[in-house]
């Protein structure tokens, strides 16, 4: 008899820690499945209504039986004050109301889902339910069975979960095909074969698309929504699901954790060990007031200094003006490092990314992702600071409450604080949208400000300071908008989150008191617990917390790690070695080149420059002569064919070596705002004050500089707005000068001065090219009468070459050129005066007044020239 009533009580026991083990299983399964499947990207699958229906009803009867047996058990304890329920089984229906409340609630809501979580918990769920029933019927005895009720309501839910698993299988092997056009089934984001309108064809980062007009305002939210659902999607599949996604964030990971710095190394040490010291004193602290507390209770009539310094030494060990201060001093210098390391990281990338990056790119979201590597600083300190300490402070509270009065009072807590964490979640989700709009809203924002302070002498000039103001305050009230759309939803998420709290608080009080009252705890208890409470409710303050400050930190790094990921079109070879110039020869061999696949620039250009020779690019706006110069300095690489500079090939050397060795000066000339002197000495950093002044003499602008007030120390203001035309490349000419390149190139280099300053270059240029090879891009021919070669470039075709009397013997298309010049009838729009065209002997020609503006089309010069119009049209 003896030996079975230990039988019993060991199948007693074994039900117990079935009944302990049933809701956390299942509950951990399904996050853990639910989480695996949204990481690989597991497609979501349709639900039919019937068997959404079907699944539903057997899962709200599941919920209904578990609180049916709570409310029998209650019963029982009200009509019978000897009875006492099984803990055990009590727990298990709080367990399970706790872990199958959110599953019915998330069926309810969507459908369709990922399946596989519910139908593994499905199977769970009958294989405990079954275990446990069976166990009690035909393992126990009458005497030693919970009770009939119980019995009944748990073959009951076995049934029903039986039914669920059933259905469950139905679903999982239901075929995809059966989508149809049912308006329940589709997709909440559609894959559009042409990707996000931020994305450029070439994938690289891009700008934000703007409303064409104030009526398109109201669905600007649903069609950024829209446009923000794509491109997560689309960066998602591209990464082959989150764990790739997070993968892409590891870039920032030895900014964020960098071994080779001993200083911030420390800096984390010292942070581990103010994260120990606080999980200990953190406990003791209150303990020691409950301690206090159990002795003054007593009728003690001794004062207790010992506990007493015992506690205000643990509540000070863990304050700020403790151990805390060194922690902050930390943290404030990993910060810090952090965000000059990523800034500088950011920084380097984008100054090193090629032209057909610079010549798409928004400067003002550029710079805006770029300041936002600061919301990268907070990475590591929610990872290891902040989530990190979460899990042991949940254990830890829950052992220690049940220490202090049950296990009734732990579960109390981990259902709200699960129910806390939940809705945290749920409305970070659900707010995650906005957040990222409100984003997109500031980088607009910030965009408008950043090109109309760039280009405001066009606004200007044009008169559009109306429209701009109009259009930046429509940008900063979108901003607003946005931001109230982000922020209201989330104060209402935090309002919601504290009256949870703040009525769990209350139970819990309320139950310790009723504890109290029993004598089943001492009032000491009750003084610890409220000490703790704050303690415990960090974690879970936390998890929300940690959960919606990581969230938006990825969204405000996104912009940030797309624009790290953006590579280079033109990069140096693994075995690149340094350019070695001997005497400077180019030859140009069947090169082609094309911005767009679809429209062809350069057609099998083939030509040699002779070390030490000029050659000069003729022909009309458009024609590809700028793109002959972007090849040459490897602003792009050739589409097919090869450059090569005393033999070695662009491509076979580096670039930084080859940009070296070359000095150009522009058609529109750009200066930072700072002075004269600096300006000019980009060109040479270690040039002397002396040098400087030499190459402005040479250039003929040292004169104009002495007449300014500040002479050398003059600023320019931004890219020189406070110069003439013809004063910017003067300086610019000086600036060559100075650098002594070994291959020079003149981009229409005297189209704004006039013709006595023109002069003056044309002898200083005479001097530059003397022993180097030069390159000119010209549309005043009379300045490029003594190149060694002319090469008339049409259409990206080289059609004729030859030295200026060779060409204009042949009565080409240079000879047309030529006589429409010395006709008069070509504008000299870009000269700051009248000037005197060379006439055919070489001579100056009559002086020519400004001709209104030619059509497009004819060989009027234009700015668009420098950019080169073939270029602009293909983007």
């Amino acid at each position: 008899m003896m030996g079975e009533t230990s039988n019993y009580g060991a199948m007693l026991a074994t039900m117990a820690i079935l009944d302990y083990m049933h809701a956390p299983v299942v509950g951990f399964y399904f996050l853990g499945s639910l989480f695996f499947g949204f990481c690989i990207l597991q497609k979501p699958k349709p639900l039919s209504r019937r068997r959404r229906r079907v699944a539903i009803t057997l899962m709200l009867t599941t919920l209904l039986a578990y609180f049916v047996e709570l409310l029998y058990y209650l019963g029982k304890a009200i009509s019978n004050n000897d009875y006492e329920a099984p803990q055990h089984a009590v727990i298990h229906c709080l367990g399970s109301l706790l872990a199958w409340g959110p599953l019915s609630f998330s069926l309810i809501k969507v459908d369709s889902l990922r399946w596989h979580p519910y139908f593994g918990a499905f199977v769970l769920q009958f294989l405990f339910e079954t275990t446990l029933s069976l166990t009690n019927l035909l393992a126990v005895p009458s005497e030693f069975r919970n009770d009939n009720g119980a019995l009944v309501i748990g073959f009951l839910r076995s049934a029903a979960s039986l039914g669920l698993m059933f259905d469950g299988f139905l679903i999982l092997i239901r075929k995809q095909d059966e989508k149809g056009t049912d308006e329940e089934t589709q997709s909440l984001i559609n894959n559009q074969p042409n990707g996000s309108a931020t994305q450029t064809a070439n994938g690289s980062y891009g700008s934000i698309p703007e409303s064409s007009n104030d009526d398109d305002e109201d669905n600007e939210g649903k069609d950024d929504d829209k446009e923000i659902k794509e491109q997560q999607a689309k960066r998602l599949e591209e990464a082959g699901g989150w764990f790739g996604y997070m993968k892409s964030f590891a870039v920032f990971l030895p900014m964020l954790w960098p071994t080779n710095d001993r200083v911030v190394m420390f800096c984390l040490f010292i942070r581990g060990i103010n994260l120990a010291q606080g999980r200990v004193f953190n406990l003791l602290a209150p303990r020691q007031l409950g301690i206090i507390t159990n002795k003054l209770t007593a009728g003690t009539t001794v004062m207790p200094w010992k506990d007493i310094a015992l506690w205000t030494f643990y509540s000070w060990i863990k304050s700020y003006s403790g151990f805390g201060i060194f922690d902050g001093m930390a943290n404030t210098i990993i910060q810090d490092k952090s965000f000059a390391r990523i800034t500088l990281m950011a920084y380097k990338h984008v100054m090193n990314l090629s032209m057909d990056f610079h010549t798409n790119k928004s400067s003002g979201e550029v710079l805006k992702a770029v300041e936002q590597a600061s919301s990268l600083n907070t990475i590591i300190e929610l990872v290891l600071f902040d989530m990190s300490p979460i899990i042991i402070d949940m254990f830890v509270a829950m052992w220690y409450v049940t220490h202090l009065f049950n296990s009734y009072m732990a579960f109390i807590i981990l259902f709200m604080g699960a129910i806390y964490v939940w809705f945290g979640i749920y409305f970070t989700t659900w707010n995650r949208d906005r957040r990222r709009v409100y984003m997109e809203k500031t980088r607009a924002e910030h965009q408008i400000v950043n090109e109309t302070l760039h280009s405001w002498h066009t606004v200007f000039y044009f008169n559009r300071a109306p429209h701009e103001q109009k259009r930046y305050g429509t940008a900063v009230w979108n901003t607003i908008g946005a931001h109230y759309a982000y922020y209201f939803r989330s104060i209402g998420g935090h309002a919601f989150q504290d009256i949870l709290m703040t009525f769990g608080f209350a139970g819990c009080c309320i139950f310790a008191i009723s504890k109290i009252i029993s004598g089943q705890a001492p009032v000491g208890n009750l003084v610890t617990f409220i000490m703790y409470w704050e303690t415990m409710m960090d974690p879970l303050y936390m998890m929300a917390y940690s959960w919606r400050t990581f969230s938006n930190a990825l969204i405000d790094a996104e912009r940030l790690v797309q624009l790290l990921n953006t590579k280079p079109s033109v990069v140096d070879r693994e075995n690149a070695q340094p350019i070695a110039v001997k005497s400077g020869e180019v030859e140009f061999k069947d090169v082609c080149f094309a911005y767009d696949p679809r429209k062809q620039i350069i057609t099998d250009a083939t030509f040699t420059a002779a070390a030490g020779s000029t050659t000069a690019f003729v022909g009309e706006t458009g024609g590809g002569k700028s793109t002959m110069i972007k090849l040459l300095s490897r602003a792009y690489d050739v589409t097919s064919g090869s450059i090569a500079i005393d033999g070695q090939d662009l491509r076979s050397v580096t670039r930084h070596s080859l940009r070296e060795i070359m000095g150009l000066v522009p058609q529109d000339p750009e200066l930072f705002n700072s002075s004269i002197r600096e300006n000019i000495r980009y060109g040479r950093l270690e040039a002397t004050n002396e040098e400087i002044e030499d190459a402005c003499r040479a250039a003929a602008i040292h004169d104009a500089i002495m007449d300014f007030p500040d002479k050398y120390n003059s600023k320019v203001g931004e890219r020189g707005v406070k110069l003439s035309g013809g004063q910017l490349q003067r300086i610019a000419i000086a600036r060559v000068l100075l650098r002594n390149p070994k291959i020079v190139l003149l981009d229409e280099a005297t189209s704004a001065v006039d013709s006595a300053i023109e002069a003056q270059i044309q002898e200083a240029f005479k001097k530059l090219s003397t022993g180097r090879t030069t390159f000119v891009i010209a549309h005043r021919l009379s300045t490029i009468v003594e190149a060694d070669q002319i090469l008339v470039v049409d259409k990206g075709e080289i059609i004729e070459r030859g030295t200026h009397g060779e060409l204009l013997e042949k009565g080409g298309k240079y000879a047309e050129l030529w006589t429409k010049q010395t006709a008069g009838n070509i504008s000299t729009a870009n000269s700051k005066a009248p000037s005197r065209v060379g006439s055919p002997d070489g001579g100056q020609g009559p002086l020519i007044d400004i001709t209104p503006p030619q059509e497009e089309g004819g060989t009027a010069t234009g700015r668009g020239e420098n950019e080169d119009a073939g270029e602009v049209r293909q983007r």
